[in-house]
């Protein structure tokens, strides 16, 4: 891990030689590309089986986007609905959430960069994290890199280095020749940064006494600095091998199932090119005395046992993915007879996403926080509220018939002369005489039930 920032130096290697983040930026990369369907490109037993491809037609590409999908519907629950935001302010600018957190989900994190311009998402690829020694899961400063070249038939190759640390902003362009850092050079020279408001080494000093980037971090261990991906190594070997399965069994049918001309020998002419008896489809066929009718013959593929073993490798990896059958179309699709029902079946889904809420909880604030502090009246963290939906819609028919519920109930205990006290109450919940009202426990129908009987008496 980097722990400094010597690393950005005339002289110094790049990019700079760290295990661990070269691994990270290994990972995002490969990860960007399970997000975007290139399965094809990355995984190796499916690159190895698709090598012949071009020659053989009946072996075809399928991909099957599921880290996609589950990065999708959990977002879909987080901010299907808009996220609702509390603050003594009203000209909050935009934020770009689900930018971010499709960062977290398929990356392990992501980054909300504040600035005068607004609020934007920054890419984990284009980042190296600088943590402390003594505590790896907090970032001292992050360093944002942009590389590309300039010039002719010899262009010339530079990196630009944004270094956010606290109260600091820093602008700074490096050379880069064998792999080497060479400057730093001047900022100015640059047209695309000469607007950049700096002071002659680069920086720029905010009057914010903090960094002007919140991470949002996914599922973290306590030996991890930065979170963990949705998409977990067990996840992505299922994903290939249940391309390979499809991908398989796609060939065989298409190799096994097309029907295959049985006609008889005198409808064949000899091809002295390739020196072999032919049929040419489409010519009439004469039938000599005793020769059997042409016909078509279909092979018969047996595939139960791949059938089965792909239904098995769909199970579990829906289980690893938390996802709910209820939130998918066609075979697999689960149903629910109502709202409540809805939610007891995405109870894993909505469990992962609860995190994610959580973690939107924490970093919309601090990020609203910063911003103010950059464009006046400051707006304290603790005068930010942050409401979100589970996005799950309402059921008008449960809704009426929980309320009609609790009409009855309050009706028969009002006839039965329960509402003496709450202890009764209380009492005929725990025999087993009433059930608690939807959504209740005990305790909470109790109150529901005496305030609403207090109500009607008053």
């Amino acid at each position: 891990m980097l722990t400094t920032l010597d690393f950005i130096a005339d002289g110094k290697p790049w990019p700079p030689d760290d295990i661990d983040e070269r691994a990270r930026l290994q990972e995002h990369a490969r990860n960007r590309a399970i997000y975007n369907g290139l399965h094809e490109k990355i995984f190796p037993r499916y690159i190895a089986y698709l090598a012949d491809a071009p020659k053989d037609g009946k072996k075809q590409v399928i991909i099957l986007d599921w880290p996609e999908l589950a990065t999708s519907s959990y977002l879909n629950l987080l901010l299907g609905e808009e996220i609702q935001v509390t603050a003594p302010r009203e000209d909050l600018p935009e934020r770009p959430d689900e930018q971010v957190f499709i960062d977290v989900s398929r990356y392990g994190l992501g980054f909300y960069e504040i600035s005068d311009a607004g609020i934007q998402a920054l890419n984990p690829e284009n980042c190296f994290l600088i943590v402390s020694q003594d505590n790896i899961q907090t970032p001292w400063a992050y360093v944002f890199f942009r590389a590309w070249e300039e010039g002719g038939q010899k262009k010339t190759k530079y990196v630009k280095f944004t270094i956010h640390t606290k109260a600091q902003i820093q602008h700074i362009i490096f050379e880069e020749n064998n792999g080497k850092l060479l400057g730093p050079k001047d900022l100015k020279t640059f047209p695309a940064f000469s607007s950049l408001k700096t002071d002659s080494k680069g920086l720029q000093k905010p009057n914010v006494d903090d960094i002007l980037i919140v991470q949002v971090n996914n599922q973290l261990s306590s030996e991890r600095y930065y979170g963990r991906s949705d998409y977990k190594p067990s996840i992505i070997t299922l994903i290939e091998s249940l391309e390979m399965s499809f991908a398989q069994r796609d060939e065989v049918l298409a190799k096994f199932t097309s029907p295959t001309p049985v006609i008889p020998e005198s409808a064949t002419t000899f091809d002295h090119s390739t020196k072999e008896w032919i049929y040419k489809p489409g010519t009439p066929i004469i039938r000599a005395p005793g020769e059997e009718s042409p016909g078509l013959m279909v092979w018969q593929a047996e595939l139960g046992a791949v059938e089965r073993a792909i239904d098995q490798k769909m199970d579990q990896l829906l289980q690893m993915l938390q996802l709910s059958r209820v939130l998918l179309a066609g075979k697999d699709a689960g149903t629910a007879e109502s709202g409540t029902a809805l939610r007891i079946r995405l109870i894993p889904t909505l469990a992962k996403v609860s995190r994610y809420a959580r973690a939107a909880e924490r970093a919309i604030p601090k990020v609203l926080n910063l911003w103010s502090q950059l464009n006046n009246p400051i707006v304290p963290i603790q005068d930010i509220q942050v409401e979100l939906q589970d996005g799950i819609p309402e059921d008008p028919k449960e809704t009426a018939e929980i309320q009609s519920i609790r009409a009855t109930t309050l009706a028969n205990l009002k006839n039965a002369r329960i509402l003496s006290g709450k202890a009764a109450l209380r009492a005929a919940y725990d025999a087993g005489i009433l059930q608690p009202l939807p959504d209740m426990d005990i305790g909470e129908s109790v109150d529901e039930v005496w305030n609403q009987a207090q109500d009607e008496v008053l």
